[in-house]
């Protein structure tokens, strides 16, 4: 050990050069390759689980409030999924399709029927609507018309109220990559605005490292006695030379952590938009369309519904056809 300390005490500058970059070095293994990898592994398990879901049967309903808690485990994601969860409606079925348009189709036709028979009943004279339930009390089958039509609309209502708690199906309103974002999903936990300046910063030290050496060469250097210059240029020649393979080595390392950092994060990215890809498959965004669609329609049928009564009254009142 005595034998050493003249060598690090020669070239201590070089020994605090290495210990730098090798204190960098573990940095950068401990805050950004151990997130990293651990951000693969979270988000493989989310793309598994959420390819598990596509596959389930279409009947199946979707449970949201599970898959924040089994899902979407870091916090990141769940933040995501909150907003996300936000913009998803139930996917409504077709208006004539299913129990609800079987529902709507029979409470149009006991319409028709009820104040068709209410038009006989009336034998062409002119209708009181505040009368409708004792005039249907005194005619057996208007009463039950009456009933039926009743209790259709009430069977309407409790479809169009729980449909969208009885939906399997769920779409969102706009696309999942403005919810999932990289920045928020990897950027940020792994600090990449940060880690992108090591390269940089290894270079620089090397750099140091390399001036340091002929800075402390030059200073020990002693020309004033000719028999000692060329000893004294040798010791600076190989003081030189330790302090380039310290640059190198540091040049070799910001190279290496390079291509380690633009791997990893475009590998982050791609896992970020494969899940982008899965929750637009999984939940089919339509922008709001449907839920316009779905107004208009039910305008437009309500509005012919009016005035396919109010015609019938204007017929039953007067006893003529209605006007076209």
């Amino acid at each position: 050990m005595p034998s050493l300390m003249p060598f690090f005490n020669d070239l201590w500058h070089l020994w605090v050069v290495t210990a730098v970059i090798g204190l960098i070095g573990l940095d950068y293994a401990r805050h950004f390759m151990g997130p990293a990898l651990k951000l693969k592994a979270l988000l493989n398990r989310v793309q598994v689980q959420l390819t598990g879901l596509m596959a389930q049967s279409p009947s199946q309903p979707i449970d949201l409030a599970q898959i924040q808690s089994d899902v979407m485990t870091s916090p990141a994601l769940q933040h995501a999924w909150h907003q996300y969860a936000c913009t998803l409606r139930p996917q409504w079925p077709a208006t004539d399709a299913g129990p609800l348009g079987a529902a709507r189709h029979r409470v149009s036709h006991l319409s028709r029927a009820f104040f068709e028979h209410m038009g006989l009943a009336s034998s062409g004279g002119r209708l009181d609507l505040s009368n409708i339930e004792q005039l249907a009390q005194n005619n057996p089958r208007l009463a039950q018309l009456w009933r039926e039509y009743s209790q259709a609309l009430e069977t309407l209502q409790a479809l169009e109220m729980s449909a969208a708690t009885t939906a399997g199906k769920w779409q969102a309103s706009s696309h999942a990559d403005l919810y999932f974002t990289d920045q928020a999903l990897v950027d940020t936990p792994l600090q990449s605005n940060f880690y992108k300046h090591i390269p940089g910063i290894l270079t620089g030290v090397g750099i140091i490292g390399t001036f340091t050496g002929l800075i402390a060469g030059l200073i020990g250097l002693d020309v004033s006695n000719p028999e000692r210059v060329q000893a004294e240029l040798s010791q600076l020649v190989q003081t030189v030379g330790h302090a380039f393979w310290v640059s190198a080595l540091a040049i070799t390392l910001a190279m290496v952590f390079t291509w380690i950092e633009k791997s990893v994060l475009t590998g982050r990215y791609r896992q970020v938009e494969e899940l982008q890809q899965a929750l637009d498959t999984l939940f089919t965004p339509q922008g709001g369309m449907q839920t316009l669609e779905r107004l208009t329609l039910a305008t437009e049928m309500q509005a012919a519904l009016s005035s396919k009564i109010l015609a019938q009254l204007r017929t039953s009142a007067t006893g003529s056809p209605p006007q076209r």
